[in-house]
């Protein structure tokens, strides 16, 4: 059992387990001499943010991650990821506004925290609270009403106190037109490229491939290498020792209905007329006006597709506004409780969401259908018994694996196991030479035995389905390649270079020719002097490349420093390895009309970054001020 945990340990449930059972033997009082400083992760002015509260924090991270990255989430990603400490920096920053909050007095009241509750839509039940079912979300979460609520009344007190924080905090029309003419100023330009690939008569010769392998060796070595033996335990070794009987198959089908339910659903297509949630009532009046336009030549025979492309301003639009079939939680709850209201070959009357309003044609309907017992029954059957044979294979590689824990040689261990080792040849950290041994994985593989150590046996390792246990018998270090073996490569790579460096320098040359006055020299005239030839760009903005060079956004930025008095770049700019002189063409200053329909957007989007930033910038003052102390014993 042990061995399974520490296995699977990457799994956010039996490391809600493991957290568990370590509260468990606190309460037991194992270690009660240290029990109060392992129950303190950290203190903020001497509050302390306990072990449970550290575990809960964190628990939520990896779940969080676990729906993000599914099976990828594994040990490595999360301590690449750092989420221990995170976990450690969320509570901190949540103390610090616990403390703001109590200096501030804001406190939530109890009906705060009722409307509150009311209005999640997760506990709803046609529209409305349904306790039952928060209950049951809540259980589903490993989470009690006294804790959820807790968590919430946090939550509305941090946003009050943001609120107040960043109230005054706005942007006006001025900076919101400065900033949407800055990233929307347009520009194109003029160009010379000069290409290393085209200087072919710059190559390496022996002497300097010679010299760059001579004064270089630690360019040359080979990869370190290994050697082991390994155990396989593979469930298809057990399938003689597997049989699933109906009465296992029959519990399994009514013990997850939910496997063998497809819900109602509908098919449908939309014609969407935008209207912001937050929108004044004149213009949603003005935008169910202009629905109710289309509205009227759906009802009247106008083909939907067609009305769907002329009018529609959502994303599937160009489809005809298809959105194809969905259950009801797949849409927001205005639009899936008109669409479930109808039937096929109805046309909605314009519904009212947070993205405007809907017009709706219901094409098809599908009854919810369960998927007869006997239908799923081959299926269930096979997914027991696989779940069965990784067990055996699993506990059969735990029985080896107790063995090494009790001291027992490699040898010894291939003996309890009655099973025949095998030997890899010498591989690299990709696990390459690996290939056609049967390895799950060989890249894996490779990894897990790259971090034993000498003669070391590794614990269980889960390699696809497969569980293997790992003995190292040579670590092969780096060694000098022999200089026939990599000459070719050396000739490659240096003629590369070699011939970006005469790239470079012409084009510097050509700049320093034109001399002081390179502004007063056409672009034209410094690639006939050169016996090269000018390009021309399209239009482009600072923030992107320049069509057709990819990568090219230092080379945009360059030229928006670029005006009439200084039309030439006085700089040689690289881009993906080669290189470019550029002069401006033409600047283009977004019309009047462009800024005055996007002010309202701007200045929304420019007030929402403001004030984050400037509640990031108060956070951390307080945090700079307060007296943090953090037990490193426990989050490392």
């Amino acid at each position: 059992m042990l061995r399974y945990l520490r296995e699977n340990t990457g799994n956010w449930i039996i490391k809600f387990f493991l957290g568990i059972i370590v509260i468990v033997f606190v309460f037991l009082g194992v270690g009660s001499m240290n029990a109060d400083k392992h129950n303190k992760v950290a203190t903020v002015n001497d509050q302390v943010i306990t072990f449970s509260e550290y575990r809960d924090a964190y628990q939520r991270m990896i779940q969080r991650l676990q729906e993000q990255f599914g099976t990828s989430l594994d040990d490595e990603l999360i301590k690449s990821l750092n989420i221990k400490q995170h976990a450690v920096n969320s509570l901190i920053d949540q103390k610090v506004l616990e403390i703001e909050a109590q200096k501030l007095k804001i406190v939530v009241s109890d009906q705060e925290l009722k409307q509150d509750l009311l209005s999640v839509k997760a506990f709803q039940k046609d529209g409305v609270f349904n306790i039952d079912l928060y209950r049951r979300v809540l259980g589903q979460n490993s989470m009690t009403p006294e804790t959820f609520e807790a968590s919430q009344r946090n939550t509305i007190r941090n946003a009050k106190l943001q609120r107040m924080v960043i109230n005054g905090i706005t942007v006006g029309d001025q900076e919101a037109q400065a900033w949407y003419s800055f990233n929307n100023a347009k520009a194109s330009i003029d160009y010379i490229m000069i290409d290393p690939g085209t200087f072919s008569d710059v190559f390496a010769d022996e002497a300097q491939i010679r010299s760059q392998y001579d004064n270089h060796h630690d360019l040359y070595m080979s990869e370190p290498k290994r050697k082991v033996a390994f155990l396989v335990f593979a469930p298809g070794d057990f399938e003689a020792q597997v049989k699933i009987d109906e009465i296992s198959i029959r519990d399994f089908y009514n013990q997850n209905p939910t496997r063998f339910t497809t819900p109602e659903q509908v098919e449908a297509s939309h014609i969407l007329i935008k209207v912001d949630e937050n929108a004044d009532e004149q213009a949603v009046a003005k935008a169910k006006e202009e629905a109710l336009s289309v509205y009227e030549k759906a009802v009247k025979g106008v083909d939907f597709s067609e009305l769907a492309k002329a009018y529609s301003q959502g994303p599937s639009a160009a489809s005809g506004g298809y959105l194809g079939r969905f259950g009801r939680t797949s849409m927001v709850k205005p639009f899936s409780d008109a669409a479930f209201a109808m039937k096929a070959g109805d046309i909605s009357q314009p519904v009212r969401t947070g993205f405007g309003w809907h017009i709706i044609n219901v094409t098809d309907r599908t009854p919810e259908a369960v998927t007869p017992f006997e239908t799923a029954k081959v299926g269930i059957q096979k997914e027991l018994a696989a779940s069965r044979l990784q067990d055996l294979a699993y506990n059969k590689a735990e029985d080896a694996y107790d063995a090494v824990l009790d001291g027992d040689s490699f040898e010894q261990v291939v003996l309890l196991a009655a099973k025949q080792p095998v030997n890899t040849p010498a591989f690299t950290a990709m696990g390459t030479e690996l290939k056609g041994m049967g390895i799950s994985d060989p890249g894996q593989f490779a990894a897990a035995a790259f971090s034993l150590a000498d003669n070391e046996i590794s614990e269980i390792k889960k390699i696809g389905n497969n569980y293997y246990l790992m003995h190292v018998l040579e670590k092969i270090g780096p060694e000098l390649l022999a200089y026939e073996d990599v000459k070719n490569e050396i000739a490659v790579t240096l003629t590369a270079d070699l011939k970006k460096q005469a790239a470079k320098k012409a084009a510097e040359s050509m700049l320093q020719k034109a001399g002081k006055d390179v502004d007063a020299v056409s672009l034209e005239k410094i690639a006939a002097d050169n016996h090269f030839k000018v390009q021309a760009s399209k239009m482009f903005t600072r923030t992107e490349d320049i069509p057709g060079i990819a990568g090219s956004v230092a080379l945009a930025q360059a030229a928006f420093t670029l005006d009439e008095k200084n039309p030439v770049y006085k700089q040689v700019v690289e881009v993906s390895g080669k290189f470019y002189i550029i002069g401006l063409k033409e600047k283009q200053a977004p019309e009047a009309t462009a800024i005055a329909d996007n002010l309202d957007t701007v200045k929304l989007q420019l007030e929402t970054r403001k004030q984050q930033a400037y509640y990031s910038q108060w956070l951390a003052a307080r945090k700079e001020k307060a007296e943090i102390r953090i037990n490193t014993d426990i989050i490392n």
